[in-house]
């Protein structure tokens, strides 16, 4: 177990930097959840009001209420429909942005 201890610890740690390095950069609008104004992780897309919300958000939504949130339509999540492009669009923006705010803190 001690491997996947320090698998865990290492993978932490590196969330961490990764959160401290992106704690002060706005994020563009087109990658923010609506409700949470969080970066999204998963994009997905409500097809009952055409909203794109991360998954994780509106899957603990649809956990006490099976409605869209924006349409207020029933909705489930086996009609959630995933964006890969924009999941893409935003891992290329996050990567870019760590680096270059590494680059920045190194100077």
């Amino acid at each position: 177990l001690d491997p996947l201890d320090s698998g865990v610890q290492r993978a932490a740690a590196q969330m961490a930097a990764e959160e401290d390095l992106m704690k002060d950069i706005e994020i563009p609008d087109e990658f923010q959840d609506p409700l949470m104004a969080e970066l999204m992780v998963d994009p997905v897309l409500l097809p009952t009001s055409n909203y794109i919300m991360d998954r994780r958000h509106i899957v603990r939504h649809l956990l006490t209420d099976q409605r869209d949130p924006m349409s207020r339509a029933a909705l489930t999540p086996d009609m959630l429909i995933p964006q890969p492009e924009l999941k893409a669009r935003i891992d290329a923006w996050v990567k870019e942005t760590l680096a270059s705010q590494a680059t920045a803190r190194s100077q």
